[in-house]
């Protein structure tokens, strides 16, 4: 049953001719092309063709689509080891050694002065000094003793102007960058206590998950959405200017249902949008909105898979590469067929590709470590980072550094109360003790330094780096700004058990200067 669009934008973003200049300081626009865009016609969707190259396109073709076909070992379709790690390394020989260029297997517009102006400024953080505090939003989730406002995550845009928060009041909230901070020098006097959102979403029941469009520009006001899929709703397409609804997408199941999605990408330079579900993968065309396209069962094209997809990414150096994470304990490869599964010990949460494409990094439930695996030799663990209490269910975010050399994660901590309690059964009254456990007490984010690959110690993956105290309850989301070193973060949980917990809870969203 679809869910409708209801109570849309709480407060409409500003316009474009208001807003604050592009973090790109070697391009400017002027106020004619400002007035054309304004006056561009409102699609339903964005059309891919129009919108992967933001200012600058090139089409790189394949030179040889034959030679970098995936060679199966089975009837399965299971890809051998070998063949995956030499598509790996020579696409990224290929992204290294000519930034200019990107070894794919079918076409694709790639914006070439982005790509360069990004590597040449990305940002360094530095962690050897307490971050600053420079804007903090807690009104907007304040808990009652009805029910709990939590935030669940957060999210830069990838243009850097805006932060996406989900929130277990089943709102989407966007909040922009204060202008202040575009020089990129952060005033040392500059603090905004009543941070508010400029544009807020509401869904239709319990947000599942949350993506961007991977080419949002702010100036380009087409491309500024965002999708995504919530309980017993379709997945929706979102205007990040307006709040409207540009799009639905219903998936139907086996007997003609339409069912929820748990988890959503954009994939394939945002031509396609896949979701995940119980046991299946399900690909909608971006500009096709309705009925799913093709669907991935993992019983019959994926028979080493199971499970609840929780989530699902794209390697940077390899479009159409997919990696998806289960809560049965599994990850997946997948290109054109299934490639390789890895198993590991808990659910999955969160996966996330680095840099150079040739490494994955996993999270998992109740577990305390990271493990980061080679896909050059896939199934093999180069390294595992420990030392984050994160003994729960709930998902704690984890960010990967622009230049590749550090990790950062949330904290959960257990924190014990005792209190007695009477009880009375039949005649006899007995006192008990009822032990409760709080997480996030310390609110810490830890940092890791990542090791190269040929010289390590396991004690450096043991000790992380760096451990700050930005909270007082749990930190589940945190989000690395790309060209400003500015770092979101999102805090809370949910507290069951305890009338009075007001004093260890702290739900807000908050950004932090590390410089």
């Amino acid at each position: 049953m679809e869910m409708e669009c209801k109570e849309i934008a709480i407060r409409s973003r500003s316009p474009i001719t208001q807003r604050k200049i592009s973090i790109r300081n070697d391009e400017m626009v002027a106020e004619g092309e400002i007035d054309e865009i304004n006056q561009m016609q409102s699609n339903l969707f964005v059309p891919p063709e129009d919108t992967r190259g933001l200012i600058n396109m090139e089409t790189c073709l394949e030179s040889d689509v034959t030679s970098n076909k995936i060679d199966l070992v089975s009837s399965q379709s299971v890809m051998s080891n070998v063949a995956l790690s030499e598509q790996i390394v020579n696409c990224a020989t290929s992204e290294i050694g000519d930034n200019k260029a990107v070894n794919v297997t079918e076409t694709r517009n790639i914006n070439l002065e982005r790509i360069s102006s990004t590597d040449s400024c990305i940002c360094m953080y530095n962690w050897s000094s307490a971050p600053r505090l420079l804007c903090a939003a807690t009104k907007e989730y304040q808990s009652t003793n009805l029910h709990e406002n939590f935030t669940k995550g957060c999210q830069w845009s990838p243009d850097g102007t805006c932060l996406l928060v989900p929130s277990e009041d089943f709102r989407i909230r966007i909040y922009e960058i204060p202008r202040e901070l575009y020089s990129g020098q952060g005033p040392s006097d500059f603090i905004q206590t009543g941070f508010m959102p400029a544009l807020t979403v509401k869904e239709g029941g319990l947000i599942y998950d949350t993506c961007w469009y991977p080419f949002m520009n702010s100036w380009e006001p087409m491309t500024c959405c965002f999708i995504s899929t919530s309980k017993e709703s379709p997945i929706h397409l979102w205007d990040a200017f307006t709040g409207e609804l540009r799009a639905t997408y219903r998936a139907y199941n086996q007997v003609d249902e339409v069912e929820a999605s748990i988890s959503v990408q954009f994939v394939n330079s945002g031509r396609e949008i896949w979701c995940g579900f119980k046991n299946v993968l399900r690909t909608f065309d971006t500009d096709r909105p309705g009925r799913q396209t093709s669907d991935i069962y993992f019983k019959h094209d994926f028979p080493n898979m199971t499970g609840l997809v929780s989530c699902i990414r794209e390697n940077p150096i390899m479009p159409g590469l997919v990696a998806f994470g289960t809560y049965s304990k599994c990850i997946g490869l997948y290109k054109d067929g299934p490639l390789c599964t890895f198993k590991t010990e808990n659910g999955v949460t969160q996966i996330e590709f680095s840099r150079c494409g040739m490494k994955l990094f996993s999270a998992v439930r109740k577990n305390n470590e990271f493990l980061c695996w080679d896909l050059r030799n896939p199934g093999k663990i180069l390294y595992s980072l420990e030392g984050r209490q994160s003994d729960t269910n709930q998902r704690i975010q984890f960010a990967i550094t622009p230049d590749n050399k550090q990790i950062i994660s949330g904290e959960f901590n257990k924190y014990k109360i005792i209190s007695n309690r009477n009880m009375m059964n039949n005649i006899n009254i007995f006192s008990i003790n009822v032990t409760y456990f709080i997480g996030g007490i310390d609110g810490n984010i830890i940092v890791w330094e990542l090791p190269e690959i040929t010289n390590y110690s396991e004690e450096d993956l043991m000790n992380p780096k760096y451990k700050i105290k930005l909270s007082k309850d749990c930190i589940n989301g945190i989000s690395l700004h790309m060209s400003l070193p500015i770092v979101a973060t999102s805090s809370g949980q949910r507290q069951c058990g305890i009338e009075n917990s007001t004093e260890y809870r702290d739900n807000s969203v908050r950004l932090w200067w590390v410089s």
